[in-house]
């Protein structure tokens, strides 16, 4: 047998001991227990999650060999936001693509989506991505308590996540409304026009172009509650896109023809818009203007306020710019209109209908007086007959897929 004696140690090698100890200790409390701390120290201070359209995504389009690849991720639009969004920022972006089915429309069944909304494939579709996106910013939130977040989304995925900004701006969502930076929606199927900073476009002759008067037009499944002025959210639409200007399910306004006006849907690429390559790039440079608005160049003071010059006249004041009405109509004839135009962004030939109504209160049955076919010069005056003769009250033009003219009271 075999006895082993274990002789007292020393009182420096228990010290030694005790150091050694709690050194091993303190550093798996940095690396486990702390774990928190140590991903705050990995943290971007912008993460952007996005959420591709319909049939986009990676249930759709798998990953290529690279893992990272965004259109496969985040869909062509979202991708092509938000590399126009992260260059304009600056520095690092943390990317973050909500993997969700991206199914339920099919062309020519958005009536039935609309109709029975609740019951529709659609429904589950964005339901389902809006509970990823929420566990998503929640999960991030909490992992990176300094950062703040980003939301893009096209078609369904903007629906996703304009539904999800509403909720946290109403303090129903997973993070307070302050943490939220940006908020880019393109071709939301909620879209409305009444929101600030939404942004429409018109398609003419192969051309994309601003509409300066601001049609305020609405989503095919609805349209969201407005955003406040004080919500940091861009959203853009192309008059005639039958997903973000479909809210006329007849296809009253020329708005809503699923059977012919699909191919607008795809208008957000490779399209010149205001300078820039596309509308998916314009609006996420002005996702990013929201964080960070461009920098005014300070002029500097007039020579009158230069040290030494005294004597010298203070510069003259610029007068301010004219105000006008872009599109301004008359009573000519029994059925006829003379219509003036400045600098009409909807120049080019263009349906033009006659309604005893203005824009907000027209209706097929009892105010539609028939549409013309004319040529809108970019400066200018021409005339519209209408087909049946107005009666006596409120009278105003609308252009197809351009705006509406001022009413005015036909005598």
């Amino acid at each position: 047998m075999i006895s082993v004696l274990h002789s007292r140690p020393s009182t420096s090698k228990l010290v030694e001991r005790v150091l050694v100890c709690a050194v091993v200790l303190v550093s798996f409390a940095v690396v486990n227990g702390a774990g928190t701390a140590s991903a705050e120290d990995n943290c971007l201070s912008t993460v952007v999650i996005g959420a591709a359209g319909t049939d986009q995504g990676p249930q759709h389009i798998p990953p290529a060999l690279d893992s990272n690849d965004r259109v496969a991720q985040f869909g062509a639009e979202v991708a092509t936001a938000i590399t126009a969004f992260t260059d304009t920022l600056g520095g690092p972006a943390l990317l973050a693509p909500i993997n969700y089915p991206a199914t339920g429309v099919k062309w020519g069944s958005a009536v039935v989506a609309k109709v029975a909304y609740d019951a529709s494939a659609y429904k589950l579709s964005k339901d389902t991505g809006y509970s990823r996106a929420y566990d998503e910013l929640k999960k991030r939130a909490a992992a990176c308590s300094s950062a703040k977040f980003t939301l893009v989304g096209y078609s369904q995925g903007a629906h996703i996540m304009g539904d999800l900004a509403q909720s946290v701006f109403h303090g129903n969502g997973p993070v307070d409304r302050t943490r939220i930076g940006a908020v880019i929606l393109i071709a939301d199927p909620a879209y409305n026009g009444s929101s600030p900073r939404t942004t429409e476009a018109i398609f003419d002759k192969d051309k994309l172009t601003q509409d300066q008067d601001h049609w305020k037009i609405g989503g095919s499944l609805g349209q969201r509650a407005a955003f406040a002025k004080t919500d940091p959210v861009v959203s853009i639409c192309v008059y005639g896109d039958p997903v973000c200007d479909g809210q006329d399910l007849s296809g009253q306004d020329g708005k809503f023809k699923p059977a012919t006006n699909q191919w607008m849907h795809a208008l957000y690429r490779n399209h010149v818009f205001e300078s820039k390559k596309d509308i998916a790039t314009w609006v996420g440079v002005q996702g990013a203007q929201v964080i960070r608005p461009a920098a005014r160049v300070d002029p500097g003071p007039a020579p009158a306020e230069l040290p030494g010059n005294p004597s010298l006249p203070s510069a003259p004041t610029a007068p301010a710019p004219s105000t006008h009405e872009p599109v301004t109509i008359a009573q000519s004839g029994a059925k006829t209109v003379t219509v003036t135009v400045v600098d009409a962004a909807g120049a080019g030939a263009r349906a033009i209908r006659c309604w005893n109504s203005t824009d907000a209160t027209h209706s097929w049955k009892t105010n539609y007086l028939g549409e013309v076919q004319a040529d809108i010069p970019r400066n200018g005056t021409f005339t519209v007959t209408c087909p049946t003769a107005p009666k006596a009250g409120t009278f105003s033009l609308e252009f197809l897929n351009w705006r509406w003219s001022p009413a005015i009271q036909w005598r």
